[in-house]
């Protein structure tokens, strides 16, 4: 009998064991737990993914509001986080307020001298939305800077490019109406763009100023990583894309970055530490066999489609790093692997119309959309945006992430979807290419 009473009350003190060990976790939890506010144009829906999957509450803004609103923008992001409808309704309901795109300063400068934490670039986005101001920067700060010509009117481009060849053609801010174009000559621009241009641009077609650049010899890898009031964290990600075809990424120490890359980021530190950034930042950068690395473009916000569906995979801890950078703190990357790499996925068909996105529920944590939702267990991608998702693979040599990659996107179907993956391989040529200009992968 006394045997009995004892195994009754161990069975007791170990329940009541269980009990307060379960309420210390869950108070533990709850009070790690913070509340997130994302404002968004619709393209960093995976981002919030990941920080709620972390444990976090996410209320997850897209602006959708118009004279004649249209659902599609509303449900960007319904099924995968809580989506809201107004931002404003939930800015004193949360811990921290983030920005993982561009064109939103005015709102993120706003909400910081209010005294609210804020992962934005602020006025730092300026240096990718205004391009010929941040060919300024580079002067000032003494980088390399490419020989750079401002034409007003595209009347006036038109004369020019009937005069010379291989020049890169910008245009600030309004991406939707021209990404960074190259010239070949001038019979192939006339067919090929300049006419749609003009209709594009209408009435404002000679106020508009466009950015011209020569061709610069050389191999073009980038930095991706995060910078907090000027200051890098200690981990970070170099690289090579193919625009279009995929990218391959290795993870080093900051301090290890090839100088050409490391040399940029220091020196637009400074920049950086002027605005208080505290954002995601990219670059590309044309190095010469001289060593002389050029900025071709900075990325001040969330490098996609790839490589940041890869840095949030990538990192163990890259939700506490965005915890810490909103609060000024720098944090101390771990790395679960060497390399990444990803290729991202197109359809025509989607641009204009609803895209069922089907692939093995096992793939989507290396399945990253861009302009989706989840409804009725299914995922779709939103109409409007030719570019669906990202299939991306992490792993300790470039054989293996490549493998997986390719593995990968056989898995994944929808109507009129560009599965392939053979881009892959030009990066690996040019990875190849970048050990003769000393940038060793």
């Amino acid at each position: 009998m006394q045997n009995v009473r004892k195994n009754i009350f161990n069975l007791l003190l170990s329940q009541i064991e269980k009990r307060e060990r379960f309420f210390k976790e869950t108070v533990e939890t709850l009070r790690k737990r913070k509340r997130f506010l994302i404002y968004d144009f619709g393209l960093c829906t995976e981002v919030a993914e990941r920080i709620a999957r972390d444990g976090h509450e996410v209320y997850y803004f897209v602006p959708w509001q118009d004279a004649f609103p249209e659902m599609r923008k509303a449900v960007i992001g319904e099924g995968l986080v809580k989506r809201i409808k107004y931002f404003w309704d939930y800015v004193d309901k949360v811990d921290y307020i983030c920005f993982f795109d561009t064109h939103t300063h005015d709102i993120a400068e706003y909400l910081r001298k209010k005294g609210y934490k804020v992962f934005a670039p602020f006025k730092a986005e300026l240096l990718e939305l205004d391009r010929i101001k941040g060919r300024e920067v580079q002067k000032i700060v003494g980088l390399p800077t490419q020989k750079t010509q401002v034409i007003k009117g595209l009347d006036a481009l038109k004369k020019y490019l009937q005069k010379v060849s291989d020049k890169w053609i910008k245009l600030n801010t309004f991406r939707g109406t021209i990404e960074t174009w190259h010239h070949r000559n001038f019979d192939v621009s006339e067919a090929q763009f300049l006419e749609k241009l003009g209709y594009d641009l209408g009435p404002k077609r000679n106020d508009v100023e466009f950015l011209i650049e020569d061709s610069i010899e050389g191999v073009e890898p980038g930095f991706d990583g995060m910078v907090v009031d000027g200051n890098y964290l200690s981990s970070c990600m170099y690289g090579y894309e193919a625009k279009g075809a995929g990218y391959i990424g290795r993870i080093v120490p900051y301090k290890k970055l090839p100088q050409p890359l490391k040399e940029v980021n220091d020196k637009l530190s400074i920049a950086f530490q002027k605005t208080k950034a505290r954002t995601f930042f990219s670059t590309e950068v044309r190095i010469t066999k001289e060593g002389k690395g050029y900025l071709i473009d900075p990325t001040i916000r969330l490098p996609m489609p790839v490589p940041g569906a890869i840095e949030l995979e990538i990192y163990e801890n890259i939700v506490n790093a965005i915890i810490n950078a909103c609060e000024g703190k720098i944090t101390n990357l771990r790395p679960l692997a060497r390399y990444g790499a990803g290729v991202a996925l197109e359809s025509e068909w989607a641009e204009n119309n609803w895209l069922n996105v089907d692939f093995p529920p096992k793939l989507r944590r290396w399945i990253k959309f861009r302009m989706a939702c989840q409804l009725n267990g299914k995922y779709y991608a939103v109409p409007g945006f030719s570019s669906v998702c990202s299939v991306i693979a992490i792993g300790n040599s470039i054989e293996e992430v490549v493998r997986l990659v390719k593995e990968r996107v056989k898995m994944v179907s929808g109507r009129e979807l560009d599965t392939d993956a053979g881009g892959l391989d030009l990066v690996i040529e040019e990875i190849k290419k970048g050990k003769k200009y000393g940038i060793n992968f």
